[in-house]
């Protein structure tokens, strides 16, 4: 098939495209590389500040247009796969949909739907908006992320798009469980991909002081609960000097935080999540343990209740200091979790099985 990827969050879409090629498959992608994360990118599509990098976006969408036209398959990254308004963005997708056999969507980030799912607090205990009937500090703070997104013409443009669109891949449970009845037989949960080929295998060594890394991206520290984490990882190791070093780092490239995290023993990931998203996954592919969301939702739906490797945390838990100082008294646990994360993340998110997924979804509109 020949398939082309428009967008991409955390490697995603670059990581699915691999896999493909590897298997025979014709593919490319656009995006801003995934800003600092320097990821791969066929065509380099990034709208800079101003009027005049709204000009410049537009001369280059325009200029590629010609060449985006005979796939079997386009594969958006988000409702808004554009750095455009919605009204914008429709006609894009619209010549798109003209001009090639299928258009499918995948659900990563935030949109209009998964905010409204959100702010509803019907589904979810929690998220970065809400807890329980509560507003997040992040929300407090910036509340026109919510609203904005949850806006009339947000609105509109997601039920056209919804609508249009032959499928669509979930890519963590919370996006699948927040779509599942809006969309249904269009969705299909596929889990996010991980190229565990180009990573090096695990060795399961813990000495002391144990490693505890976290990585931070600018502009999300408060969205993401990273700051709250670091400050937990701090106390821990000025409780304990010369027994847990901590590592932070800022906006690495993909690989560079690759490379980081192979060092550590210990990942500290995100406070708002019910699965662990790229990073983690990636961590765990590496045989570190994962501090992150790792909810009942995530092993329901993956059918896995043997283990649960991931240290699982959320915004309302108290003992997370607690928890963590448990797991640095105990390297026997962390070598323990590391394996079992790196199983898991073999059998349900190596990026040959998740592509296997989407391919099977396409095929069956292309049938």
């Amino acid at each position: 098939m020949r398939i082309l990827f428009i967008g991409d969050y955390s490697n995603l879409h670059s990581t699915l495209a691999k896999a493909l090629r590897d298997s025979g498959h014709e593919t490319y992608i656009i995006s801003d590389r995934c800003g600092h994360m320097d990821v791969e990118s066929d065509f380099y599509l990034k709208r800079m500040s101003g009027v005049r990098g709204g000009i410049k976006y537009l001369y280059d969408l325009f200029s590629l247009l010609p060449r985006l036209t005979g796939y079997d398959v386009v594969q958006l990254i988000n409702t808004n796969f554009l750095n455009l308004r919605p009204g914008k963005i429709k006609y894009f997708f619209d010549r798109l949909k003209g001009e090639n056999s299928t258009v499918f969507l995948t659900l990563a980030g935030n949109d209009y739907n998964f905010c409204k799912t959100c702010y509803e607090g019907k589904i979810f205990r929690y998220s970065e908006f809400k807890i329980g009937e509560d507003f997040t500090e992040f929300h407090k703070e910036n509340p026109g992320v919510l609203y904005g997104w949850m806006s009339h013409a947000n609105k509109m443009w997601s039920e056209y798009i919804l609508y249009k669109i032959d499928g669509a891949m979930s890519v963590l449970p919370e996006y699948d469980m927040a779509a599942r009845g809006l969309i249904g037989e269009k969705l299909t949960f596929t889990n996010l991909p991980i190229d565990l080929k180009s990573l090096p295998l695990p060795t399961f060594e813990v000495g002391y002081p144990v490693n505890i890394t976290i990585g931070i991206r600018s502009g999300t520290e408060l969205k993401k609960g990273t700051l709250k984490l670091l400050k937990l990882a701090r106390k821990l190791e000025d409780s304990y000097p010369g027994k847990v070093i901590v590592d932070t780092f800022k906006d690495l490239s993909f690989k560079e935080y690759v490379k980081r995290i192979s060092s550590s023993n210990i990942v500290l990931d995100q406070l708002y999540a019910y699965a662990p998203a790229m990073n983690a996954l990636y961590a765990m592919a590496l045989g570190k343990v994962a501090v992150t969301g790792g909810q009942k939702e995530y092993y329901d739906y993956l059918g896995w209740h043997d283990t649960k490797p991931v240290i699982s945390i959320s915004p309302s838990d108290n003992d997370i200091y607690e928890r963590l100082l448990a797991l640095v008294e105990n390297k026997t646990e962390i070598i323990q979790r590391g394996k079992e994360g790196r199983r898991l993340v073999e059998k349900f998110n190596d990026s040959g099985i998740v592509a296997d997924k989407f391919v099977k979804s396409w095929r069956e509109k292309l049938a």
